[in-house]
């Protein structure tokens, strides 16, 4: 059962942000940290990437554990659970064509989850520059 009013609800749910997120800015901001040039939200680019390298054709997604459904940590609502469904399943969907669109057209692909970032953000900006060939700075963290 929900706590909140369909009022309330819905105000919540319009205060979601899908750009800047939390995860993404401490990703940005390490990033930046390193000195690491980068695009955010690229328009012309299939999936419009969170975090672009357009020079190394790579683009990065922070996907959210709750709008991308991540195995383990999502938790289908209790109310509406058919539109929700429908809804997860179709963001997974639609996260394999961007990826198999943009591999296609020569792009590697990197997805990172929230949690994961929230846990170690180090760990996922390693991989990050390790698929740049960053090394050295990669094993400074």
């Amino acid at each position: 059962m929900d706590n909140l009013t369909g009022k309330q609800r819905k105000k919540n749910m319009q205060n979601i942000r899908s750009k800047n997120t939390l995860p993404e800015c401490i990703i940005f901001r390490e990033l930046n940290r390193k000195g690491i040039y980068f695009a955010k939200h690229a328009k012309k680019i299939p999936g419009r990437p969170d975090i672009v390298f357009r020079r190394k054709r790579l683009a990065v997604f922070i996907d959210s554990d709750f709008w991308h459904g991540r195995h383990g940590c999502y938790m289908l609502p209790k109310t509406n659970a058919k539109y929700w469904k429908n809804k997860i399943e179709g963001n997974r969907n639609r996260d394999k064509k961007i990826t198999a669109i943009l591999k296609k057209k020569g792009w590697k692909v990197m997805r990172i989850w929230e949690k994961d970032i929230k846990i170690d953000p180090n760990k996922s900006v390693r991989a990050i520059l390790r698929i740049l060939g960053r090394k050295n700075l990669a094993r400074d963290m």
